[in-house]
């Protein structure tokens, strides 16, 4: 195994990885909690008097106050969301505490029959998601303050560096998926937002290659650990990289998981720009991620399959 003297995330101690990852489950939580407030704020505030008619209430200037206050709670949880791990832990627990506030209140309005029969449903709805969020959040809240009682403020950097990873359980021995795994050419056709991959030097320690994207954005990428049959890891170029991320390293590994399948993983660790395009940005990568990781593990198995049969054939 071969490393390229830079720093590796992605090569961290167990303990900092966990505790990475559970503040990157908190965030994406919390991002949750801010699109529904956001949405139900904006609702409230451009149809107050619909939505007014809609609960069964008279007051529209109460709907736009609890609008404008959804918006403006969107807000801190946003911010929140991005914000340092010990700030996170903080303010996340706040967060939980004022969702619970709403769905008392949501049950309370209920209870009172001061809605209609439709606003009951529609409030109901609401408060089930907000209650779901709000368990989420202090599921993933205790999941980070039991894994950052194991490291230091080491992981606190500002924006924070956030983990991805999606792990699949396929047939095949690592030696049989390796070729799939290390194919980069085979990496660009299943990845959906890749157009093309290719090697500018061969495959090996600190190899380097480049990158295309679907718009045809490019930027090169090297490898910065390898560790042939089993893992490779790799640092994008971040000077020509399209996206508003200030680092982005990669690592795609297969291991035995029994004597005929094998558990191959995808994990990423990724810094956004300081800024709103940054943090904007967090959530939908977040989102497409695992559609696109989903879609390379399964054509891997598949190519896999494939190469194996001709290859049986060929004998």
């Amino acid at each position: 195994m071969t490393t390229l003297d830079t720093k590796n995330y992605l090569d961290s101690p167990e303990h900092e990885l966990a505790a990475r990852r559970a503040a990157t489950k908190l965030r994406n939580v919390l991002r949750l909690n801010t699109e529904l407030s956001i949405v139900t704020g904006t609702i409230g505030l451009a149809a107050g008097g619909p939505v007014a008619n809609m609960l069964g209430v008279d007051q529209v200037w109460l709907i736009r106050l609890l609008g404008g206050g959804l918006a403006a709670f969107a807000l801190v949880v946003f911010i929140v969301a991005g914000s340092r791990t010990k700030t996170l832990q903080t303010w996340s627990a706040k967060i939980s505490i004022a969702d619970l506030g709403w769905v008392a209140g949501t049950v309370a309005v209920i209870g009172l029959g001061w809605l209609s029969t439709t606003g009951v449903v529609v409030m109901a709805a609401v408060g089930l998601l907000v209650l779901a969020l709000s368990i989420a959040q202090i599921r993933s809240r205790n999941c980070l303050v039991a894994a950052t009682a194991e490291t230091d403020a080491g992981l606190d950097e500002s924006p924070p560096v956030e983990i991805h990873t999606l792990i699949r359980e396929i047939d095949g021995t690592p030696e049989q998926l390796w070729p799939a795994i290390s194919d980069h050419a085979l990496y660009a056709e299943l990845a959906l937002n890749l157009k093309a991959a290719q090697n500018v030097t061969p495959n090996g320690p600190g190899f380097e290659r480049t990158c295309t994207d679907s718009l045809g954005r490019t930027w090169s990428e090297t490898c910065t650990l390898w560790d042939p049959g089993h893992r490779f890891d790799i640092d994008i170029n971040i000077d020509d990289y399209p996206y508003p991320l200030q680092m982005v390293q990669g690592s795609w590994r297969v291991a035995e998981a029994s004597p005929k399948t094998s558990n191959i993983s995808m994990v990423f660790a990724f810094q956004p720009n300081r800024g709103i395009y940054g943090r904007i940005f967090l959530p939908t990568m977040h989102l497409l991620f695992p559609l696109i990781l989903k879609r390379i593990a399964k054509g891997w198995d598949r190519t896999a399959k494939q190469r194996n049969i001709q290859a049986a054939g060929a004998v």
